[in-house]
């Protein structure tokens, strides 16, 4: 079928299913191997295999028939196993069910397993994915960090270590720029702005913020004297497997922005994240007082999707403490080494706990070092934030309250079962936390990974007719065609 063939057929089609209205239900397979972005599997498969377990042993009849209807399958593989299984000597044991499927060159893995599973007599079909020691760090100084440990970093880290293209905005006291940790392109460049011309070049209201802003001081060089913002930085944003000093929890970008103090200059910091498109910023700092200049820039951040993460406090008390307090904003509080409630601020208002008591991380300031020991949930919010930049680097369409759900329900949960006041929703997971993003249902005819499939998506299709090896093969029979179109309009509109 030629092209302009195929466009009529769309037409048809779209007039058929209502193509700006809603189309009828169809259940597709869902690629758990992708995520949006283009950036392609971040779960480990052994290509052009499959793992196919059956509800009894399959015969050579039944596996010539199924090879038959899939010409993408060359050769099944059983699995060796003892006779029968462990104290049943009349059972059948359970690997006499599997058999691992060779397919051919340059199979859609994933959409081949969604199409096998579907088959009678299959019990579940899935790629034959590599397990991998969990990523040991080579920061000397890693051994002695409780925190990532305590949270399973190293096994999220096996999925994604951070990408730059996160940036992750932090209001606090500055940061050292000359610490070996924050080398390596570590730090936010504003794309719009020349250097030093003395113009505001983005219009964006600051003058030469090339690499943030202080807020205090009024000009373009965050600079950190106090080496607050410094530890705080270093605990989500040191670089991860540099061969120096911690491990950071993500390989992102940090957005230094120096504001403490009146509350107008944190609201301004606020307002500068979200208009400057930080992924979310870290806020380790607070007052008891609810004040509308800062609940408004919440609000403004919140309404334009950026993820906002605050210390709850440290004086064991139970009144709210802002912005950790509101809504909009991840309020963390901190644990100990043992994974006990620290004594820090609680209340309904708490979202979460993470590591907050001894926190190894950068300092700035001589002659103490560059690294030194510092507690409380300054140090507690950070963890949190560190574990929110790998979330959006495997998944840069999460919403602020996707990432909220995804933390709360991933969570080790500490206290009394369920939500209590002293750990939240619980202590952070980032390992069960990052899985359980990589692997959820994905949407396949969202070729461009916006959330929706839509006339874009379908551009791609029709680009892609005729061949095979690519997304648009939605059916996995290598060549994209009319089966493949079908099946994105019946998807049409936004993915579950």
């Amino acid at each position: 079928m030629s092209l302009p063939q195929v466009i009529l057929t769309t037409l048809a089609a779209s007039a058929a299913v209502g193509l700006l209205g809603d189309a009828p239900a169809i259940a597709l397979g869902q690629n758990r191997g992708e995520v949006p972005g283009g950036r392609g599997p971040e779960v480990q498969y052994v290509a052009n295999e499959l793992i196919v377990g059956f509800h009894d042993p399959p015969g050579d009849e039944q596996l010539a028939a199924l090879r038959g209807q899939l010409p993408k399958i060359i050769g099944w593989r059983a699995l060796r196993h003892a006779p029968h299984p462990k104290n049943d000597p009349t059972g059948v044991h359970p690997l006499a069910k599997v058999r691992i499927v060779t397919l051919a060159e340059g199979s859609l893995v994933p959409a081949l397993a969604e199409r096998v599973g579907a088959h009678p007599g299959v019990k579940y079909a899935e790629p034959n994915g590599i397990l991998q020691l969990a990523l040991e760090p080579n920061d000397p100084l890693f051994p002695e960090q409780y925190g990532p440990q305590i949270i399973q970093a190293p096994a999220a880290w096996d999925m994604t270590t951070g990408e730059a293209s996160v940036v992750i905005a932090f209001i606090d006291t500055g940061i050292n720029f000359e610490h070996e940790e924050f080398q390596d392109n570590a730090i936010w460049i504003n794309p719009g702005e020349i250097p030093d011309n003395g113009i505001d070049d983005d219009d964006n209201g600051y003058i030469d913020d090339v690499v943030g802003w202080d807020f205090i001081d009024d000009d373009n060089h965050p600079e950190d004297f106090s080496s607050h913002g410094t530890h705080v930085a270093g605990i989500f944003g040191a670089r991860l497997n540099n061969g120096l000093g911690i491990a950071g929890l993500a390989n992102i970008t940090i957005m230094p922005l120096r504001a403490i103090g009146a509350a107008e200059i944190v609201a301004e910091a606020i307002y500068y994240a979200t208009d400057m498109s930080a992924a979310a910023v870290n806020m380790s700092l607070g007052t008891p007082s609810n004040l509308e200049i800062i609940e408004q820039a919440v609000q403004y951040a919140w309404d334009n999707g950026m993820t906002m993460v605050a210390a709850a406090g440290n004086g064991g008390i139970d009144l709210p403490f802002y912005p950790a307090a509101y809504p909009e904003v991840i309020g963390v509080t901190g644990t100990d080494a043992n994974d006990d409630f620290a004594g820090f601020n609680f209340g309904d208002w708490i979202d979460l706990a993470a590591p907050g008591v001894e926190i190894l991380s950068c300092y700035c300031c001589q002659p103490a070092g560059d690294y030194q020991v510092q507690g409380g949930t300054s140090a507690a919010s950070p963890h949190v934030c560190g574990l929110v930049g790998l979330m959006y680097s495997v998944d840069p369409t999460l919403t602020p309250q996707e990432v909220r759900d995804f933390l709360c329900e991933n969570a080790d949960d500490l206290g009394d079962p369920g939500f209590d006041i002293y750990f939240g929703c619980g202590r952070i997971n980032a390992a069960r936390t990052i899985a359980a993003i990589v692997n959820r249902p994905r949407c396949p005819a969202d070729l461009d990974g916006d959330g929706t499939v839509g006339i874009l998506d379908l551009l791609q299709l029709l680009i892609a007719w005729g061949q095979g090896g690519v997304p648009a093969d939605l059916d996995g029979d290598g060549t994209v065609g009319i089966i493949d179109l079908l099946q994105l309009l019946a998807a049409w509109g936004a993915c579950a």
